[in-house]
């Protein structure tokens, strides 16, 4: 069984580190250069052909969006999304929404109050991640999510959502399982919610016993 998952935009897969404790392997392919005549769709047509076919795919924020644009082309039986939306339509004040993840990069402390409460020993790699997140991905990922109308791939799509994220507000998004007191980064600090929704996730598609 493969499980590819994808970060937040343009950061790596040190994103991941507590779903390290899966009782499963997967796979945070690198990102692919991101231009700026390309729609979301026409991004996750080229990242889908550098990650091949797949049982599952997921991602957290932008990486769930890009997840779900992806899954028809790699043959994913089962989306997971990780504060994430369904559709550029279900970021309220998605022009601000765009404009504080540009933000994050060059200033990064200033505006780490968005992403929620992190646990200590996660703050100071998260800020290297973002420090160290790819530009183009961050100034054209924020563009495309704009436009993006949304993918209906021919698989479930279920999300997990903090109900205290204050990027996307999970009153918009109407996730299928939402987490208390769980900030944008619940991978981070509810790792055990996320773990077992993954789980949960993949068994009622019948990837896992």
């Amino acid at each position: 069984m493969k499980l590819v998952l994808i970060p937040g935009m343009g950061v790596d897969a040190r994103l991941f580190e507590p779903q390290r404790e899966l009782p499963l392997e997967f796979t945070v392919p690198p990102w692919p250069e991101a231009r700026p005549d390309q729609t979301l769709e026409a991004y996750a047509e080229k990242f889908a052909g550098s990650v091949g076919s797949c049982d599952a795919i997921g991602g957290v924020s932008f990486g769930g969006m890009v997840a779900q644009a992806m899954a028809e082309r790699v043959g994913a039986r089962v989306v997971i999304g990780i504060a994430t939306a369904r559709s550029g339509r279900q970021i309220p004040g998605a022009i601000r929404f765009a404009k504080a993840i540009a933000d994050l990069v060059p200033g990064a402390g200033g505006s780490m109050s968005l992403l929620g409460a992190l646990p200590e020993r996660y703050r100071t790699k998260v800020l290297e991640m973002i420090r160290a997140a790819r530009l183009d991905v961050v100034r054209e990922g924020s563009r495309m999510l704009l436009a993006w109308k949304g993918s209906k791939p021919p698989c479930p799509v279920r999300l997990i959502h903090g109900d205290r994220d204050v990027l996307l507000r999970h009153s918009v998004v109407k996730p299928d399982r939402l987490v208390r007191g769980g900030g944008h980064l619940i991978n981070l600090t509810h790792p055990k919610a996320v773990n077992e929704f993954i789980v949960e996730s993949l068994r009622a598609a019948g990837l896992l016993t």
